[in-house]
């Protein structure tokens, strides 16, 4: 997918949802909430996406999916105007 802005931009609140969203599906994942099938999906999406990595040998998927989560997360902080800059991406805790 091409990565250039969007030609219409999201409402706050509805920017805001998703940080929360995004925020409770990285805690699902985590915490074994969701089912690997559901991780390998999500992983699957992200990763078609651009948004993920590609999972290397020996890689856990969870990890993967939380930091591409996490990662997107920061962008739509940065979009609500809670960073000056784009955020980089800062490794999630294992």
């Amino acid at each position: 997918m091409n990565d250039t802005n969007c030609p219409h931009p999201l409402s706050k609140r509805d920017a805001a949802a998703l940080v929360g969203i995004l925020a409770n599906l990285e805690g699902l994942v985590w915490v074994a909430g969701l089912d690997d099938s559901s991780v390998e999906t999500l992983l699957h999406r992200l990763e078609s996406d651009g948004i993920a990595a590609p999972l290397g040998e020996g890689a856990d998927p969870r990890y993967n999916v939380r930091q591409a989560l996490n990662d997107l997360n920061q962008q739509l902080r940065y979009a609500l105007g809670e960073y000056d800059s784009p955020h980089s991406s800062a490794p999630v805790p294992r």
